[in-house]
């Protein structure tokens, strides 16, 4: 099973704000193309480089910033666990007293 952590209201004004830069940015810069795999190619000129360079640097800021608070987060909550602690004679470690009958 996997887990994500919720967003939180901060975290989903991000994620709307982001969303309406990336539809801003697709009805711009961006037309319809059936030969390509996402459907979509860029705008062609000056123009299109530039705002794929604007559009760049903002997702870069914002994965950046994101993965800021992700490791923030992790130092300050998380610990890192070995997922098969092993001792000295290479047993597998259990928890409580086993003792041979």
């Amino acid at each position: 099973m996997a887990y994500r952590l919720k967003p939180g209201k901060l975290g989903r004004k991000a994620m709307a704000a982001y969303d309406k830069v990336q539809r801003a940015f697709v009805g711009r810069f961006l037309e319809k193309d059936p030969d390509s795999p996402s459907g979509y190619a860029l705008r062609t000129g000056e123009t299109g480089r530039k705002a794929a360079a604007a559009y760049q640097a903002i997702e870069d800021h914002v994965v950046g910033g994101y993965k800021k608070v992700e490791t923030a987060f992790a130092d300050a909550f998380l610990e890192e666990t070995d997922p098969s602690p092993k001792t000295a004679e290479g047993q597998q470690q259990t928890g409580g007293n086993h003792e041979k009958e």
